[in-house]
């Protein structure tokens, strides 16, 4: 029997039947090829940079301490030899992505982009989308709502830090992996 590596996506087939388990199968396909295409790459600190911040927001979801961590180690990024980083790095990236995202976790990055963008909205629009958010905090809706209301109310300049996030689209939108009621 092939041993596999305890940080990498890896799915027995029977069980991607059930859609929750298939969506974050295949979120952690997509945001490990993300990891591993920055690393193989001529890669400089302000790459780790960019790349921690458009995953900060499925993070969050996945597991706030691995989002911390690894904050931790791009800020350090120009101070730390490279292959150290690279490897120290892309530890932590996998094993916070190994957590699967709760209902609890996506509420609390829903909310955290609502508030990025909400000076943006009127009363109205914020309250609307507070609205959406606990109803799939509820399980009402599936989470592809509030995340397809957010990225329509995400326009202007001051949202594009919310647009980028990779959270938004873990995986190409033609997977449609979201539209299931957790």
């Amino acid at each position: 029997m092939i041993e596999a590596h305890p940080l990498l996506p890896i799915e027995d087939e029977g069980r991607l039947n059930d859609a929750v388990l298939r969506e974050a199968f295949t979120e952690r396909i997509f945001a490990h090829a993300r990891l591993r295409e920055l690393l193989e790459s001529d890669w400089r600190p302000r790459e780790m940079v960019a790349f921690q911040s458009m995953h900060k927001m499925q993070l969050l979801a996945h597991y706030p301490d691995g989002l911390r961590e690894t904050g931790r180690l791009v800020a350090g990024a120009g101070t730390r030899p490279r292959d150290a980083l690279a490897e120290a790095y892309g530890t932590a990236f996998r094993t916070a992505m190994a957590v699967r995202a709760s209902v609890g976790r996506n509420v609390n990055a829903l909310q955290h982009c609502l508030g990025m963008i909400s000076d943006g909205l009127d009363p109205v629009r914020r309250a609307d989308l507070a609205e959406v958010i606990a109803s799939y905090g509820a399980r009402r809706v599936a989470l592809s709502v509030p995340l397809a209301l957010l990225r329509h109310h995400a326009r202007g300049e001051a949202a594009t830090y919310v647009r980028e996030q990779t959270y938004f689209s873990p995986y190409p939108d033609e997977l449609s992996l979201r539209n299931h009621v957790a």
